[in-house]
């Protein structure tokens, strides 16, 4: 039999193969966009010829391509690019942010939106949100949303409440217009408030899909290969996405969740219609695939707005925010699998997991399916009794550890001993539950360095506080919930989530070796090369 030889090999490397074993090899062949082989430096270079491109890793770490298994792609790209980037430590207090909008709205004409994300009120030098007349203050004739870093609540200005149609706190749940004591409108809005709101500011499909373009550009250059969106602005942004794939602006592949950003009914109407179309799970290709049903059952971990059985340690008369209740989960979960749809939601806290594995517990009842992989997004907060519920059911968790890097100190104050079962994946691990990684991103910088270091090490870089330590694990388990799991996330363990002959060739190098290299200082570690099928799309030498 005739020997294929390489067009690429990557040699002298500590290559994480991440296949059943856990091996750890030399050096991997590559021929066209899939893995030739994978072994010793003596072995691989049989595949070499005058023609093989060879790559010395230098020793240092060879893995598959990270799979971000939750971010929001756009979202992320448009920062800086669209949308002002207000993150700490750039902003530090209400008076940058002021600055910030001055700028923009001395751009832009009267009546044109103004957008801001990223800022956490608890770093502002205020520490509060910002208020409707320190907006109005900045930009009297421009409507301006300022998006908090959860993206669960936001504030606005007074021309974008008047054109949103926000005039009272009887237009929503309670808690979600926030009034001042005089019982006027603060500006602040949470969950479908601020979802519902969101509608009226304006993006351009071109716009949008720079913003993608922007997006992947940062994620190549992190050694994240494959992203699993986590939804945006509805059907507009799934169509950017899928133009800007399919014409490779987006060198990523991606899996899309069927999820708009606009609240509950908005979504029930935009999942209704996928449903009635046929087009299901799976549907696509290696670039682009069809992701699961999404739906958005509380708030975020940091706001803190999860809903939480018990209420919050430091303020124990507050249970979070409730987006759906148990019988419309139920329904919606119902009907979505029983369409053959993979199905997910945004589920928090205890309450709201606990809603999820109710709803999915009574989808098999009703129509089992073997191999369903319906997922949680972040299953922020369990316990014994649900982990081992979502063991039983096959139900695959998708975890943010970065979280725990950065409000770490938040966490132990807002769910005190809770914290202990926050983002389980030592517990997950040792149930036998397939548990995926996802940055949440614009929420979190999408570096897998960030994550990794937040499983390590369980604490917030910024204090040093420890959070929940029983539940860290080692490198090579970090790396397979960070590959091969979000492969298997998405029904493509097949073919790409670990270095084997047959699968894609998505593959990173890093500048350190990941098994040596002090968990501690995981952060500082960077890429060196991404390869996508074979494909050099970032190199940093």
């Amino acid at each position: 039999m005739e020997r294929l030889f390489a067009d690429k090999i990557i040699q002298n490397g500590v290559v994480l193969t991440v296949n059943s074993k856990d091996e750890i090899a030399e050096a991997v062949a590559i021929r066209g966009d899939r893995i030739l082989a994978v072994g010793s430096s003596a072995d691989i270079a049989a595949y070499r010829d005058d023609h093989t491109q060879v790559i010395d890793a230098g020793g240092k770490t060879v893995l598959p391509g990270f799979i971000d298994a939750h971010i929001h792609l756009g979202m992320y790209g448009l920062l800086d690019h669209g949308v002002i980037n207000v993150a700490y430590p750039k902003v530090s207090s209400i008076a940058d942010i002021q600055a910030l909008i001055r700028e923009d709205a001395a751009k832009k004409k009267p009546g044109e939106w103004i957008k801001l994300n990223g800022y956490d009120h608890n770093k502002l030098a205020e520490k509060r949100h910002p208020t409707k007349e320190e907006l109005d203050e900045a930009a009297p004739s421009n409507p301006v949303q300022l998006t908090r870093c959860c993206a669960h609540m936001g504030v606005y200005n007074t021309l974008a409440l008047k054109i949103a149609g926000v005039t009272s706190a009887d237009q929503y749940a309670p808690d979600e217009v926030v009034l001042n004591e005089d019982g006027s409108l603060h500006g602040l809005l949470k969950e479908t408030a601020h979802m519902d709101t969101s509608t009226k500011v304006e993006y351009s499909n071109q716009e949008l899909i720079e913003g993608y373009v922007n997006g992947d550009r940062l994620l190549l250059s992190m050694g994240v290969t494959s992203a699993h969106d986590a939804g945006a602005y509805g059907a507009i942004s799934t169509r950017a996405l899928q133009d800007a794939c399919l014409t490779g602006a987006v060198k990523a592949r991606v899996n899309a969740m069927i999820f708009d950003m606009f609240g509950k009914q908005s979504g029930i109407r935009y999942i209704d219609s996928y449903l009635h179309t046929g087009i299901h799970s799976g549907c696509g290709n290696e670039h682009f695939r069809v992701g699961p049903v999404k739906i958005m059952l509380d708030g975020s971990s940091s706001g803190p707005s999860s809903a939480v059985i018990d209420g919050y340690t430091h303020d124990p008369d507050n249970h979070g925010i409730q987006v759906w209740t148990q019988e419309e989960a139920d329904e919606m979960v119902m009907k979505a699998h029983k369409a053959g749809y993979q199905v997910t939601a945004h589920a928090v806290g205890d309450k709201a997991v606990t809603i999820m594995v109710n709803a999915i517990e009574k989808a098999l009842a009703a129509c089992p399916r073997k191999d369903h992989r319906h997922r949680i997004e972040h299953c922020g907060i369990t316990n014994p009794e649900l982990i081992g519920r979502i063991a039983k059911l096959g139900i695959v968790p998708i975890s943010n550890p970065s979280f725990i890097s950065i409000n770490g100190t938040d966490y132990n104050r807002y769910y005190g001993s809770r914290v202990d079962f926050m983002f389980a994946m030592k517990s997950y691990l040792d149930a036998g539950i397939i548990t995926a990684i996802g940055s949440d991103a614009p929420i979190t910088v999408p570096n897998p360095m960030n994550s990794l270091f937040g499983a390590l090490n369980r604490m917030d870089q910024k204090t040093g506080d420890t959070v929940g330590q029983m539940q860290k694990v080692d490198v090579l388990q970090a790396v397979r919930m960070f590959t091969y799991n979000g492969a298997y996330a998405s029904f493509e363990e097949n073919v790409k989530g670990s270095l084997e002959p047959g699968k894609l060739a998505d593959v990173v190098i890093l500048d350190q070796d990941l098994l040596t290299w002090p968990a501690e200082q995981v952060r500082d570690v960077q890429v060196r090369y991404t390869l996508i099928g074979g494909e050099v799309v970032y190199a940093r030498d």
